[in-house]
């Protein structure tokens, strides 16, 4: 019932046809069945992802239990010995209660807590670049569906040490770097997208994380026992990285660069079946045009040393990658210094992130990537500023300007946060896509790190993680100058297209 053109000679000769305009046709239908479909298969392997990071702050926030005894000793570090049941009151979810009895939490905790927490995201951070380097020597496929489920197994595992702080401690940094290894799937995902769906891509890929927040709130706050609330926490990832497994193909742009013709023309006859799509003359155009052998090795060192303006651009990414984990992870790790208890906080802007994601949507579309990133940085610079202003009086009831604007700045740093990943993919070419994208992601673990420690540095002064927000935003906004726009562009598929593409855009932005 779809009407489609078929002859691709006479749109496309075969001398200029490369494999992103077959590809193109491949999906050439009113909806693509196969982009959709793998669009959410694929990012729903990132929805348990979300709850994971907040399952510590969600169980021992102190918004959600206090301690009663005045002699509890926080110098302890297991503080078991201080330990009685008029010590912690859970004000939150039976779930809390069973949580500080299976290992031993007490009041004083809170630093070794997010010593953990940060443990997690320094997994992550040395993770994501193994896995971006895996991910372009054996491919997106497979290192996705191996990654997702030693990611699962390494959460059952810290479920199951039980009584064990200490093993806990290690499992949560093993879960982060398994989680790592598998942050570039991304780059899958965006391979394996038609250039006017990128950025539909990357709202639901981002939207599926905040769902995982918000499904990571619900299990902590109805069950009991930590193991089943792990357990219940993968289900999504195992069933959707099973689809995966079966149903979504190896990236042709990767068996591209990698010399694997034959497989790219199997890989684009399966897509076109799915979507009941026909075209011929595959084979023929993939060998004229690249003559089958894979070109020399590339490294996402590369990037830095390939000309200056690769370089320059790969520290802009770095820098703001690190701004908006910081961002991102310093507000939302405070959610319980808001109004009400901590669950109700994370369901209220979770929420709000599902209105996110239409505003991020069509402001991307309108002001395309490079604008749209600059008004962010400018937005979060005032956010900042006026999260510093001492200004106490409440405007409506609960919230005064202070809690207004960090709520603000929240918002912009998902917004930011989704564009930047989207951008940086989108630049850094085929052949260390994953490699490069994993450097960055893995220098923004750096403000994701810092980030549970602002609750520390709370208590001495919230005005510095504010003016850390408010100068690497500031940084950004001028870096992100010459940064070249990307709207509607093939990927580039070599570090000489990626050089092109900057040159082209600083030229663009000079005009």
């Amino acid at each position: 019932h779809y009407f489609i053109q078929s002859n691709l000679r006479s749109r496309y000769p075969l001398a200029m046809a490369k494999l992103g305009d077959l590809y193109e046709q491949a999906n050439d239908i009113p909806w693509p069945r196969f982009q959709y479909f793998m669009i959410t298969v694929i990012s729903m392997t990132f929805f348990s992802h979300g709850g994971v990071p907040l399952l510590l702050p969600f169980l021992t926030s102190t918004k959600s239990w206090q301690c009663a005894s005045e002699h509890c000793n926080p110098d302890l570090p297991l503080c078991e010995q201080n330990l009685n049941d008029s010590d912690w009151i859970s004000t939150v979810s039976a779930a809390n209660d069973r949580f500080q009895k299976q290992f031993g939490i007490a009041c004083g905790y809170e630093g070794y807590i997010s010593s953990i927490i940060s443990g997690l995201f320094a997994g992550f951070m040395v993770g994501i670049v193994i896995g971006g380097k895996l991910m372009d020597r054996f491919g997106r496929h497979r290192v996705t569906y191996v990654g997702v489920y030693l990611f699962c197994g390494a959460v059952l595992l810290h479920a199951g040490s039980d009584s064990n702080f200490k093993v806990f401690g290690a499992a949560h940094v093993l879960c982060g770097f398994l989680s790592g290894i598998t942050g570039a799937v991304f780059v899958y995902q965006t391979e394996l997208t038609i250039a006017s769906l990128r950025n539909i891509g990357v709202q639901v890929h981002t939207e599926t994380f905040s769902l995982g927040m918000l499904y990571g709130a619900a299990l902590t706050y109805y069950i009991e026992d930590f193991i089943w609330i792990c357990v219940w926490l993968m289900v999504p990832a195992l069933f959707f990285n099973s689809l995966i497994l079966c149903f979504i193909p190896e990236s042709p742009s990767w068996l591209q660069v990698n010399g694997r013709d034959s497989e790219v023309v199997q890989s684009l006859e399966y897509v076109a079946r799915f979507n009941g799509v026909t075209f011929s003359d595959k084979g023929e155009v993939i060998e004229k045009e690249h003559g089958g052998e894979p070109g020399a090795e590339a490294s996402a060192m590369q990037l830095f040393t390939y000309t200056r303006f690769t370089r320059k651009m790969m520290l802009t990414f770095i820098l703001s990658w690190v701004n908006a984990a910081f961002c991102f992870w310093s507000l939302s790790f405070n959610v319980g210094d808001l109004i009400g208890n901590i669950f109700t906080n994370q369901i209220l802007i979770s929420m709000l992130d599902l209105l996110n994601r239409p505003i991020n949507y069509y402001g991307v579309k309108v002001m395309k990537r490079v604008r749209f990133l600059r008004a962010c940085n400018a937005g979060m610079m005032a956010s900042a500023f006026l999260c510093m202003l001492p200004l106490p009086q409440e405007i409506i009831p609960g919230f005064n300007l202070q809690k207004i604007s960090a709520l603000v700045g929240r918002f912009l740093s998902d917004f930011y946060f989704n564009t930047i990943f989207l951008h940086t993919s989108e630049v850094i070419p085929t052949e260390v896509r994953a490699a490069g994208l994993g450097v960055c992601s893995s220098a923004g673990r750096i403000g994701s790190i810092a980030a549970p420690f602002v609750i520390v540095l709370n208590s001495i002064s919230p005005n510095i993680n504010f003016s850390i927000i408010f100068l690497l935003s500031a940084a950004c906004w001028v870096l992100y100058k010459d940064a070249p726009e990307t709207h509607g562009k093939m990927l580039p598929d070599t570090l000489q297209d990626m050089d092109d593409l900057i040159r082209q855009g600083q030229r663009d932005g000079s005009k």
